[in-house]
């Protein structure tokens, strides 16, 4: 069996080339009580029925500033074709919520994660749709910044994904269920951080049909207006490249102005990676996708994207999501 179709469990024994780990996937899985910040987010792309469906699940701790500890649970589904796109964003006293310390499982008053590194089920529900799936991680971790910790803002963060989870189950879109079999992307996150970031940034989870999976992170300073590119790129082999990527900024256009919470919104970039001869195309659809929250720090954009271009001058495809956090006005 090809390494990048095996089980996650077996390729954690090696360390591809290029990676130096500072967090571990195995152990690493469960809550860490000493930070305030847990953070538990997986998406899913799938081809059903002629449809392109996606879906995204993110449960969250955090600490506000009132000293009030909360989760938030956000989940939005995506049908490309139809433009189809609900989203919300639930805040729940932590008190409500059951999160062990010790094994992998959320549960949230609308949906829960749980399982291990060989199986995870999550189910998630809104009033015009559901999602519930089986994902079994295979291939190899993605340790962001080659070590899975680099500081960001005014945080130092600690992530590791997953990019490559086979995952089967349904998605059901108001009446309608679609049986899916395709991939999901598993993020796990932590870190010590205020509600105010003191910026904002774009994320993008880029999959490309040569195999490579892209963790491409831009932040933009609010007190300085400094910008930083980079990406994390895990090839087929499970090796990691670390490089710059040219400043979002330079690239991103058709603003879109949410009325619901005032923030403007980049829809189209032009990612630019120049070690990698790389000019990629991203573009959601449909533009609007905003999860709006009681909270007016959390509101944020994740928008299921198509991705096109070249790369090592190659033309290649892909898809993505693209997250914005953080003050867009």
């Amino acid at each position: 069996m090809e390494a990048n179709k095996k089980p996650l469990l077996e390729n954690l024994k090696k360390i591809g080339k290029g990676i130096v780990p500072f967090v571990n996937p195995l152990e690493d899985l469960s809550r860490k009580k000493d930070f305030d910040t847990n953070s538990w987010f997986v998406i899913g792309h799938f081809e059903a029925e002629g449809h392109k469906l996606n879906f995204l699940f993110h449960l969250m701790t955090l600490h506000m500033q009132d000293n009030m500890s909360i989760l938030t649970s956000v989940f939005s589904i995506t049908d490309e074709t139809t433009g189809f796109y609900y989203g919300e964003d639930k805040v729940f006293p932590l008190s409500l919520a059951e999160i062990s310390e010790t094994e992998f499982s959320i549960k949230a008053p609308n949906g829960f994660m749980s399982g291990d590194l060989n199986q995870m089920h999550v189910q998630a529900t809104m009033p015009c749709g559901k999602v519930d799936v089986t994902l079994n991680p295979v291939g190899y971790a993605l340790y962001n910044g080659s070590t899975g910790y680099f500081p960001m803002l005014n945080m130092n963060i600690h992530q590791y994904s997953l990019p490559t989870l086979a995952t089967t189950g349904t998605i059901t879109i108001e009446d309608k269920t679609y049986e899916i079999n395709g991939t999901s992307w598993f993020d796990r996150q932590w870190q010590n951080q205020s509600i105010d970031i003191g910026g904002h940034w774009s994320w993008m989870d880029i999959n490309l049909d040569n195999g490579d999976k892209i963790s491409l992170w831009d932040t933009v300073e609010d007190s300085t207006g400094n910008e930083t590119a980079w990406a994390t790129i895990l090839h087929p082999d499970g090796s990691q490249t670390v490089t710059a990527v040219e400043p979002l900024s330079i690239g991103q256009s058709d603003y879109w102005l949410s009325q619901k919470s005032g923030q403007k919104y980049p829809t189209h970039w032009m990612v630019k990676i120049p070690t990698l001869d790389a000019c990629l195309e991203v573009t959601p659809c449909p533009k609007e996708q905003e999860i709006v929250s009681q909270h007016e720090a959390l509101h944020k954009y994740e928008g299921a994207s198509s991705v096109k271009g070249t790369y090592r001058g190659k033309e290649t495809t892909g898809y993505c999501y693209v997250e914005l956090v953080g003050s867009w006005k």
